[in-house]
């Protein structure tokens, strides 16, 4: 098992992580199509994906928005609701049949408390968590859809094939004939 390399970790801290998360943390399969998280549940887990991905989305306006993706070697949850015990807003569904590393808060809290090497980790997990946000944010706001799908490509080309068409378009904010046409012309 490997983390995402855009996490932050030097080689010794990763095999740190994996070793604690491997003694603590239980294997799930999950189908595809299924919904690992809920909205208005309460989420007291996090994940590392060992293969598979997921998207994660929330309902606006009567209309399902895809607010991000994780692969092989990322964590994921729903962040705001495992750290603060309330109903999540979003929904978590994985895109093929996948196979994760689920991890208890209660089981993860007690190695934390203790131990401030994962107390260290996991303020850099986060601060890298927050670091890709902020960058998400500044690309929605400078780039065009298209100028971000093609740093999507570049940055994790066999993932981003993955991800069926529709979501793909709902993550950039445009529609699927228009990400269709941006396919094609740079095919």
């Amino acid at each position: 098992m490997t983390l995402n390399p855009n996490n932050i970790f030097a080689e010794n801290e990763e095999r740190q992580l994996l070793a604690l998360f491997e003694l603590i943390g239980k294997k799930r399969t999950i189908e595809a199509a299924d919904i690992i998280v809920l909205e208005g549940q309460k989420v007291d887990f996090f994940w590392i994906v060992l293969s598979g991905c997921f998207r994660a989305f929330r309902w606006f306006q009567n209309e399902e928005v895809t607010v991000g993706f994780s692969f092989k070697g990322d964590f994921d949850t729903s962040p705001f609701a495992y750290i603060h015990g309330t109903p999540t807003k979003e929904c978590i569904e994985a895109l093929q049949d996948s196979e994760i590393l689920v991890v208890r808060k209660n089981e993860f809290e007690k190695y934390f408390l203790r131990n401030p090497i994962v107390s260290t980790l996991t303020e850099k997990l986060l601060s890298n968590y927050i670091e890709i946000l902020t960058y998400r944010s500044i690309e929605s706001k400078i780039l065009t859809a298209e100028q971000r799908y093609l740093k999507l490509l570049q940055r994790q080309p066999k993932e981003a094939s993955l991800i069926p068409l529709k979501y793909m378009a709902s993550y950039l904010g445009i529609s699927k004939e228009r990400l269709s046409r941006i396919r094609k012309k740079i095919s």
